[in-house]
């Protein structure tokens, strides 16, 4: 005890700090998480981005933040990064491609949690909002307010949000009886030039929406500028719903109705499931989790009956 004592006032004195990388290497751990986001400026990302460090903090792990917008190659180039950095785990937001990168990944042991996308085939924990029954409740409100023509602005089905807010689309006029008209329903990408481009497809039409559902915030915000710039009102020439609530959703004129979904509390379970993953050091592994939290319709101003 003496000894040790003195070690530690003459490494004090000297100003000695461990090394971090050996001792990461003796315990086999580096106590650091990747955590990978779609898109760093759209603010759904940072409030899940939140939630991660939050849980990191109160954890004691650090985390590495990296942003693929959207692209599969980037997603790559940042996997093999973090790979090569031996992070202890990776809570993730996936393009929904590189499958075999991803299960390479699992192979090696790496321990990877999934939050807001899902992968098909890939089995690891997997943190959700039910997209299906978020967008079913945004198109049944509008064909309560008697819209029959409604337009959709979806990002690409090759991810899940994709997948389940267009099924949502579909699940909600098939039960009110109403047709699908291809020409209204715009799969691009999730970002804003998509939205703009699509706007003016749709309203070009010989018979427009007399509504637009905007399966993000960012595709919501760029249809917004593109009806104003083409002076159509909302909600008094074509109604509005957005999935995500973010600040200016509530500060426009008018207010926007929208499809909340809990996007700290994806980050923040996300990470604290892989930090449970990381636990399992000894016997069988528990079976992959798959968590769904749900949405909630908030309704504004930015909807109205429809025009007979």
């Amino acid at each position: 005890m003496a000894t040790r004592k003195r070690v530690l006032r003459a490494a004090h004195e000297l100003g000695y700090m461990p090394h971090a990388a050996a001792r990461s290497l003796k315990l086999q751990r580096t106590n650091t998480v990747g955590l990978m986001i779609a898109d760093i400026v759209n603010p759904f990302y940072s409030y899940l981005a939140s939630g991660v460090l939050t849980c990191a903090k109160r954890l004691g792990y650090h985390v590495i933040l990296c942003a693929t917008d959207e692209d599969p190659a980037t997603e790559r180039e940042y996997l093999d990064v973090l790979m090569q950095e031996r992070v202890d785990g990776i809570v993730a937001v996936p393009t929904g491609q590189n499958l075999s990168q991803w299960r390479h990944a699992l192979e090696l042991g790496t321990r990877v949690v999934l939050v807001d996308r899902e992968l098909s085939g890939i089995s690891t924990d997997v943190v959700l909002v039910d997209n299906v029954k978020g967008a079913f409740a945004a198109v049944s409100y509008l064909i309560e307010l008697g819209h029959r023509r409604i337009g959709i602005l979806n990002g690409p089905i090759t991810t899940t949000t994709g997948k389940g807010r267009l099924q949502g689309y579909y699940d909600a006029l098939a039960a009110a009886n109403i047709p699908t008209d291809p020409e209204l329903v715009q799969i691009h990408s999730f970002k804003r030039e998509a939205a703009y481009d699509a706007i003016q497809k749709l309203f070009s039409l010989q018979r427009p929406p007399t509504a637009i559902f905007a399966t993000n915030n960012v595709l919501g915000e760029a249809a917004m500028f593109a009806l104003r710039e083409r002076e159509l009102r909302i909600p008094e020439d074509v109604s509005l719903i957005l999935f995500d609530d973010v600040p200016w959703a509530r500060l426009t004129t008018p207010q926007v109705t929208v499809v909340s979904q809990p996007a700290y509390d994806l980050g923040f379970i996300g990470l604290e499931r892989l930090a449970q993953r990381l636990q399992e050091t000894e016997g069988p592994k528990l079976r992959p989790v798959k968590i769904e939290l749900q949405p909630e319709l908030i309704v504004r101003q930015s909807c109205a009956l429809a025009k007979q």
